[in-house]
């Protein structure tokens, strides 16, 4: 109960503070720049900016989330209050997937796409989302402003963006899969391209093992860090 009430104060903090207009306005121009494209080329472009959405955008703002709360003492407050770390975690987690999900689905539906498998879709949006909201909050640890965050998580944006280039193909490149970033973007391109189901099934697996790691991680972090150190 606790979880779902928090779950729901973010939405609604969200909303306040305008998270969701930024996310409607950068809806509109993914739309507008995906109706000019052949559709050689939208079918790759598709799941690339449907996988910017909870890795690159969901970073930053979970960041911002964070600075804000910092900003308005609600940090503090969880310290004396029955929500649990985990919960406040979780809460970040869930209503940011649930936004990315809106987005993807919406996004792949104006663009008249086809062939997108909705379920693995899903699925990868959620992975995803997890993943880097995660991180996000751990990056967050230590950080005091809006510009040193965004300074601290510069490197480990590239980190996680770079391999995905091995996709492209070369020898060796499918040793780039261990890392979760080009696994989570695997996925997302077999929502779209087609993916066999042992291949799916494995990556689904191997991003909900790692995404339980990210939360153990998180949570220590988060509160060695951020709550009781802030």
């Amino acid at each position: 109960m606790r979880l779902l009430h928090a779950i729901e104060a973010d939405i609604r903090f969200q909303i306040k503070q305008g998270f969701y207009l930024v996310y409607v306005i950068i809806t509109i121009l993914y739309l507008i720049i995906l109706s000019f494209l052949p559709i050689d080329v939208l079918s790759i472009a598709l799941p690339l900016v449907v996988f910017s959405d909870p890795s690159v955008l969901g970073l930053f703002f979970i960041g911002g989330i964070i600075m804000l709360e910092k900003a308005q003492g609600v940090l503090h407050v969880i310290v004396v209050s029955p929500l649990r770390s985990m919960e406040y975690v979780l809460s970040k987690v869930i209503s940011l997937s649930l936004i990315s999900v809106v987005v993807a689905i919406v996004i792949t539906l104006f663009s008249h796409y086809e062939n997108a498998d909705y379920f693995l879709l899903i699925l990868a949006t959620v992975l995803t989302s997890g993943l880097f909201t995660l991180g996000g909050i751990m990056i967050n640890a230590g950080c005091n402003t809006v510009n040193q965050y965004m300074l601290k998580t510069i490197p480990y944006m590239l980190l996680f963006v770079l391999p995905c280039f091995s996709l492209i193909g070369f020898p060796y490149s499918d040793l780039f899969t261990l890392i979760p970033s080009v696994a989570a973007l695997r996925l997302m391109l077999g929502a779209y391209l087609g993916i066999s189901w042992p291949e799916a099934l494995g990556l689904v697996l191997y991003l909900i093992g790692m995404n339980y790691l990210f939360l153990r991680i998180t949570i220590r972090v988060f509160e060695n860090k951020i709550v009781y150190q802030d």
